[in-house]
């Protein structure tokens, strides 16, 4: 479940990042958020890979071997009668299919267990073409299926082979919810998935607001800041608290549906990790004197 803190931290980080350059372009703006994301995008992308080719396809191997065979054996059952010839060739197309997605399963595999880094575009990369051969899977299926039903005096035939595609089936539709998540969101391997995905999303959506929200408005934020300090240069702010001080002044002057106590808490938490020894102190004083004037009770 993601924190407001996560968010506030991560607002923080881009902000502090910011400061680094007096002009920021837009791609350096969004180097800035790759950096901050790549832990959490690259826990996510562990988790796909491992659900993907752990337990959502332990069974696959069986499943498959048991296709293959009935595959085979039905369209030996059909070789006599050349109005079949469209069946065959889609049992042809569906087994070579097959033959991709297993390989690209061991890939996936390959890519989680032998490269000790984890690097998360080798293991996106690899998780994509999983999942996409399984949405292709699943479309070819459907067809052959249809045209099953073209031919029913081979209702005794198709039957078994049938049945080999609902095991398969079971497998793609496992894999299939992980991007829509509408089919089985409560199938317990697919949850933890697809919560640290939309985490990651939600992190990014709303610490680029709040930060790029605070960044945006810079001077009138300085301005208030720079009103509250008494015998005290502005330029000997340190540049994290400075940071520090322009979020929680942000918050307190435009999202005031936020409790001023709880802005200037969580700001105190943020210059305690990131800050020095006197920086909470410090922090709480000047944002104790914005919300004085900003939230007067």
């Amino acid at each position: 479940m993601l924190s407001r803190n996560q968010i506030r931290q991560t607002a923080l980080q881009y902000l502090y990042g910011a400061s680094q350059s007096p002009e920021i372009t837009g791609e350096q703006e969004e180097g800035i958020w790759d950096i901050l994301m790549e832990p959490f995008r690259a826990d996510y992308c562990k988790l796909r890979a491992k659900a993907v080719s752990g337990h959502l396809t332990r069974d696959y191997p069986d499943k498959l071997r048991l296709f293959v065979t009935r595959a085979r054996e039905t369209a030996e059952k059909l070789q006599h009668d050349p109005l079949t010839l469209p069946v065959r060739d889609q049992l042809h197309d569906l087994l070579n299919k097959e033959g991709e997605f297993n390989a690209a399963l061991l890939q996936l595999k390959k890519a989680l267990h032998d490269d000790p880094a984890n690097d998360r575009k080798t293991l996106s990369a690899a998780c994509d073409a999983v999942q996409e051969l399984n949405t292709a899977l699943m479309q070819m299926r459907g067809r052959l299926l249809d045209s099953l039903r073209d031919f029913p005096v081979y209702n005794s035939i198709w039957s078994p082979l049938i049945s080999a595609c609902g095991k398969l089936q079971e497998i793609n539709d496992r894999i299939n919810c992980i991007i829509h998540q509408d089919g089985r969101p409560s199938l317990a391997e697919v949850k933890k998935v697809v919560e640290a995905g939309q985490d990651a999303e939600e992190l990014y959506r709303e610490a680029k607001t709040l930060g790029e929200e605070t960044l945006r408005r810079r001077e009138e934020l300085d301005s208030v800041i720079n009103g509250i300090l008494e015998n005290y240069s502005p330029e000997r702010v340190s540049t994290m608290d400075r940071a520090i001080l322009r979020l929680g002044a942000c918050e307190l002057l435009h999202r005031k549906n936020l409790p001023a106590p709880v802005v200037i808490s969580e700001a105190i938490r943020l210059a305690e990790r990131f800050s020095s020894a006197d920086s909470p102190r410090f922090v709480n004083g000047v944002l104790a004197g914005i919300a004085k004037t900003a939230r007067p009770s």
